[in-house]
């Protein structure tokens, strides 16, 4: 585990990455996420960052040279879920759990129904197990930092972050 010191380097260092990417300088994205990920190396905000920040700087880099293709999506592992096993709704009800699109080692993401805004949704169950106050803080500043970046054609929109009892959950837009 990183000493406090460390642990408040890499925020600040974080929260400087936030200031950046709001002002769409993914240079400085890039070289701040790098650094986070040699004091943390598995950050998962500063890989999401340097993801977005690489992909940008490589499609802005084609656009100059010539039209940019769009990324190929990746692959999503669809597996049968047991009926006793998968949630039927959440949120009092506002979204209705149809399937399991995927798991993978943070989370199980389903297909779901908005009732409220009629729409299909992806549903994503954050696993709860070893999740302390500083893993759940993680959570939702990647939550806000996706969020912000609005509709970037390398990020999946979030539509909704929260938690029902203990259970924490992220809606996103449905790839």
């Amino acid at each position: 585990m990183a000493s406090e010191r460390i642990q408040r380097r890499v925020e600040r260092l974080l929260d400087q990455i936030e200031q950046e990417a709001d002002q769409q300088n993914w240079e400085r994205v890039l070289d701040l996420a790098k650094e986070v990920l040699r004091f943390a190396p598995d950050n998962g905000d500063a890989k999401t960052f340097l993801v977005v920040a690489e992909e940008t700087l490589s499609s802005n880099a084609g656009q100059e040279l010539q039209a940019a293709s769009p990324p190929t999506p990746s692959p999503i592992r669809i597996e049968p879920a047991t009926a006793s096993a998968q949630p039927t709704s959440f949120a009092n009800g506002r979204y209705q759990v149809q399937r399991l699109l995927g798991e993978g080692g943070k989370k199980r993401v389903y297909l779901a129904h908005d009732t409220t805004l009629d729409r299909e949704v992806a549903f994503a169950l954050i696993k709860a197990e070893g999740l302390d106050d500083t893993s759940r803080a993680r959570i939702q500043r990647e939550a806000q930092a996706m969020g912000r970046l609005g509709s970037h054609p390398h990020v999946v929109t979030v539509f909704d972050l929260g938690q029902e009892g203990d259970q924490p959950y992220m809606v996103t837009e449905l790839m």
